[in-house]
């Protein structure tokens, strides 16, 4: 009997670094690192072509802490804004999951490098919740009256992404509306992504009821958007 209890003990005590070793590994780094790029047959911010319809290429670098704290860069290049030819958003913030919720809430800089008067900073938060094949997204964006610009804006936005059953299909359809530097515009849209390996495939039809002045009009209007975006 004793020597049975002896070799029980011995066998408990050899799985527990095994245990700790299985628990190291199912923990999150502290710090993940991940980059994607894309082309685009034409580049829409809420509803508006930033490249008078023209493709664009588009990179980001992410950093996601174990703590929630999230650091990131993007870039894409426009047609000309205020004398720049390229957006460059730096962001961070925080998030985490409740009750089923997962959010985020940060600050962005849009910065255009060599433009004149047209960086600004925006307040971001996001809920998303999932129920079955569909996720759920809710978008808050405030960007307060600042150095230029002479009034706030808001912009709520809500979105869907709906699995396909067991394929690597997934349908997204959107809609936002903007109230303050574009008054009360909608924009809609509706896609199809397919999942490859590292690459997502997606086409989406992108319209708004924006009608403003010169180009931005034309660049509000409806568009089929072509997208190849590679993540690591």
């Amino acid at each position: 009997m004793r020597g049975e209890i002896v070799r029980l003990l011995a066998a408990l005590a050899a799985l527990i670094p095994a245990a700790g070793h299985a628990e190291a590994e199912e923990q999150a780094p502290a710090v993940a690192v991940s980059y994607n790029a894309a082309l685009v047959s034409d580049y829409r911010f809420r509803g508006i072509s930033l490249t008078n319809r023209d493709p664009a290429v588009q990179a980001e670098v992410d950093l996601a802490f174990r703590s929630g704290l999230f650091l990131g860069t993007w870039a894409s290049n426009i047609a000309d804004y205020g004398g720049s030819k390229v957006e460059v958003e730096v962001y961070g913030g925080y998030g985490g999951e409740a009750a089923g919720f997962t959010w985020s809430a940060g600050a962005y800089a849009y910065l255009y490098p060599g433009g004149h008067d047209v960086n600004y900073v925006e307040l971001q938060s996001t809920i998303a919740r999932r129920l079955g094949p569909v996720t759920t997204t809710l978008t808050l964006a405030y960007t307060p009256d600042q150095w230029n610009t002479n009034r706030d804006n808001l912009y709520a936005g809500l979105g869907a992404d709906v699995a396909i059953g067991e394929t690597p299909l997934t349908a997204s359809l959107g809609v936002g509306r903007e109230n303050g530097g574009d008054d009360e515009k909608w924009d809609w849209s509706a896609g199809l992504s397919y999942k490859l390996d590292v690459l997502d495939i997606s086409a989406a039809y992108v319209d708004s009821n924006y009608k403003g002045a010169l180009e931005a009009g034309h660049n509000g209007g409806a568009g089929l958007v072509l997208s190849v975006k590679a993540s690591l």
